[in-house]
């Protein structure tokens, strides 16, 4: 399967790709100049290839695997979300552009886009995993979930990580996740949520339905799930375009930085702050996280 995604400009896949790779590293790769992962669809896990062109500015994705027809439609509307190829960032471009503290980090970034977890599930568990921990450490821990549980699809003589089902990640001891250096507690959140998942008693699909606040009335009544937690579900999982995790410390450190504080920011001086933003308060947070990597590494979590 082949497809080719025109890309609205300003569309930088160069910057997208340069913050996956640093950040995502258990789930994208790059291969011959390609960026390479693991997708599932219909129950069965694909190797993916994206490829990007400037002129005309596009991405080209290539699947391996054969997959049917019907599954072929749900592959591309997958990976068109994921990679906001329909996003049109203009309008938060021309909006930073009169705010004296955030339009320079914006304008340094011009062109980067969100890309999306590819599944609500993988979403919410890795943002379980990060919670309270920083970013380094994260990873390593998703990547150990991932060699665990999740299975291995072939790609031209290696293999790529599949992030673990619900159902492989509900079949495991609390005791196997805790030999991996998680804590009892989270062991315990990551595994439960799995299991009502694989039950079909917490349904995610229907997520996509709801409203932001009924998102959260669904999901705070969890073990394990918090505000911060389902913001970042909100935009790293649904795409949300106008979320601010304002009791998030990486962003707290991020504004004080930007804004020249003396004092660091609590989260209704946050919330103050990011009236500005909207509606695009979830590209003004992220562009604000990207940032940190120019400035000492923070936790991020809460």
């Amino acid at each position: 399967m082949e497809r080719v995604f025109p890309l609205r400009y300003p569309y930088s896949f160069e910057a997208t790709v340069r913050r996956l790779v640093s950040f995502e590293k258990s789930s994208y790769r790059l291969h011959s100049g390609r960026l390479v992962r693991a997708i599932e669809a219909g129950g069965r896990p694909y190797a993916v290839e994206i490829g990007w062109q400037t002129e005309p500015r596009s991405l080209t994705v290539y699947v391996h695997g054969n997959p049917p027809k019907a599954e072929q439609e749900r592959l591309e509307a997958k990976l068109r979300r994921m990679f906001s190829v329909d996003v049109d960032l203009t309008p938060f471009y021309r909006q930073a552009e009169a705010d004296p503290y955030l339009g320079p980090v914006v304008a340094k970034r011009k062109g980067l886009h969100l890309v999306l977890d590819a599944s609500l599930y993988e979403c919410l568990i890795k943002t379980i995993i990060s919670q309270q921990l920083n970013l380094a450490f994260a990873a390593k821990l998703i990547e150990r979930l991932v060699d665990l549980a999740g299975e291995r699809v072939p790609f031209k003589g290696e293999s790529l990580p599949v992030f673990p089902s619900p159902e492989r990640v509900a079949a495991l001891d609390y005791e196997q996740l805790q030999a991996l250096q998680f804590n009892r507690r989270k062991a315990e959140y990551i595994i439960d949520i799995s299991r009502r998942v694989a039950s079909g008693t917490l349904d995610l699909e229907t997520l996509w339905r709801m409203e932001d606040e009924a998102v959260m009335e669904c999901l705070l009544p969890l073990r394990g799930v918090g505000r911060w937690t389902v913001e970042c579900l909100l935009l790293f999982g649904l795409g949300r375009p106008d979320l601010l995790p304002a009791a998030d410390i990486g962003l707290r450190n991020a504004v004080r930085h930007v804004y020249g504080l003396a004092h660091q920011p609590g989260e209704e001086e946050i919330r103050k702050i990011g009236r500005d933003w909207s509606p695009w308060r979830s590209y003004a947070t992220f562009y604000l996280w990207d940032a940190l990597s120019e400035w000492k590494p923070k936790k991020k979590g809460g």
